[in-house]
């Protein structure tokens, strides 16, 4: 942790976050925690919610000596680059410049490719007839995060947010989103959840590939341009890696999992047990509703309203009586928090942030690491396993991460927790013969690659093993 000093333009020597009085959240509905939690009132428009991830790092002790420092919630669901650009609607940034914040937290972006019109499409077909191509959807989608608008966009709300901040050692943390989906397990490729009797939308391994990609897309692009701004006042926050056993259709889940904890993105559901069934176009003008409103819920409930309206022989399919058992009080909240990251999502961004400025726990230099390999059981269907520790560069090494018999499937990259500032990943091969690769900050080697004195041995009782090094 920091000294207590506040010397923010020295990259991840004290932590900026340990001595602040004040500070600010900005974003979307991914920073206001719809569904985590109890919801704030008003709960609308902006759908903040208690264990919201800036909510949970004003409660953190890292978070400077709570409650003596000033807590300023701006982030809104719905909202877009607009909402944070100075002078644009509610602006974000302008709220930001009232107050003399040393840190803020901006979450930005999903609204702005289409979140809601994919979930429409891909997963939910909420619209029946009128819910869009899966396929379309996801390469208009892709089409934005190419454009230039969509840099400008990202490039003005982060400048403009700088800018407004009036404290000389204000810093601003930058995050991206969480994939949806683990996409290489099969136990998913019949499930389907669209709401109508009739109307499917199957979680294969291909949509659940290209809904990540166009995650990791995303992330890449709101990484490029925080990064390629060069200010030093803003850092770019990944949050996916720590979202991994998390997601959707982990092994041995079986989807949908509507009350599963270990999953930590909402599925739609309804947590009032036992309150009569309402159908869900009920409570709501089907003639003068939007079905494209900002809000989520209320989008997808106009959605359904105006395609029964459409068609009011549609009946609910199977995987949505489960979800809607829905009170009085109707079913946009329920609606609103779909594909939103729960408590435990929640804590997972604000960890990544904490660990974005917090003091590194290691000594840089040369880093080694030993890799035990265990051969599979059963090559037709077994995945490799490995034990792996890492040291640091200090003399003597000192151990900064361990973890044994994690599984690795062929050909995808398992990340090793570590005290590293950056991901260290590990892949390994097909067949035994293959070396097993290695990735950290823009090092690419393998286990028989000598420049880094890398020197595996051969398998003996089932497992191999030897060391490798790194610059760290």
């Amino acid at each position: 942790m920091g000294d207590g000093l506040s010397a923010l333009n020295r990259k991840r020597d004290l932590s900026p976050l340990a001595s602040i009085s004040e500070w600010t959240s900005m974003g979307d509905s991914y920073a206001s925690g719809v569904g985590a939690g109890e919801a704030i009132p008003p709960e609308k428009p902006c759908r903040r919610f208690t264990n919201s991830y800036p909510n949970q790092m004003d409660k953190d002790n890292r978070l400077g000596a709570s409650p003596n420092h000033k807590f300023n919630p701006v982030m809104c669901s719905g909202s877009t680059f607009k909402n944070i650009h100075s002078g644009g609607p509610h602006s974000q940034a302008d709220q930001l410049g009232m107050g003399n914040p040393a840190v803020a937290t901006l979450t930005i972006g999903g609204n702005n490719v289409g979140f809601r019109a994919i979930l429409t499409a891909c997963i939910y077909r909420f619209y029946a007839w009128r819910s869009g191509d899966c396929t379309e959807e996801l390469a208009n989608s892709q089409a934005i995060i190419d454009s230039p608008d969509f840099a400008e966009g990202l490039s003005k709300a982060i400048n403009d947010a700088v800018s407004k901040a009036q404290n000389p050692d204000f810093r601003l943390y930058v995050t991206g989103y969480a994939a949806f989906f683990n996409d290489v397990t099969d136990q998913c490729n019949n499930v389907n959840v669209a709401l109508w009797l009739g109307s499917s939308s199957y979680w294969t391994k291909e949509l659940r590939r290209g809904m990540n990609t166009l995650l990791m897309n995303l992330n890449a692009k709101i990484s490029q341009v925080t990064n390629g701004l060069g200010n030093s006042k803003v850092t770019y926050v990944d949050v996916n890696h720590l979202f991994n056993t998390h997601r959707f259709c982990e092994a041995p889940i079986k989807e949908p999992d509507f009350r599963n904890e270990d999953i930590w993105f909402f599925h739609w559901y309804n947590d009032d047990r036992g309150l009569s069934f309402n159908p869900p176009w009920e409570g709501i003008d089907s003639g003068t509703c939007d079905p494209n409103s900002d809000d989520w819920g209320d989008a997808f409930h106009c959605q359904i309203a105006q395609a029964h309206a459409d068609n009011s022989s549609l009946s609910l399919s199977e995987a949505a009586l489960p979800s809607i058992t829905s009170g009085s009080g109707g079913i946009s909240p329920e609606l609103a928090r779909v594909f939103h990251p729960k408590t435990g999502g929640q804590s997972a961004y604000a960890q990544a942030i904490f660990e974005a400025g917090i003091q590194p726990d290691f000594t840089p230099g040369w880093c080694t690491m030993h890799v035990v390999q265990y051969q599979k059981p059963d090559p037709s269907k077994d995945n490799y396993k490995f034990d792996v520790t890492i040291f640091d560069g200090a003399k003597p090494p000192v151990n900064i991460g361990s973890v044994a018999s994690i599984q690795a499937p062929a050909q995808v990259g398992q990340e090793i927790k570590s005290r590293l500032p950056h991901p260290l990943v590990l892949t390994a091969g097909e067949v035994d013969a293959d070396a097993v690769l290695f990735d950290y900050n823009g090092q690419h080697w393998g286990s028989n690659d000598q420049e880094h004195y890398s020197n595996f041995g051969s398998y003996d009782n089932g497992k191999r093993e030897g060391d490798t090094g790194f610059s760290c």
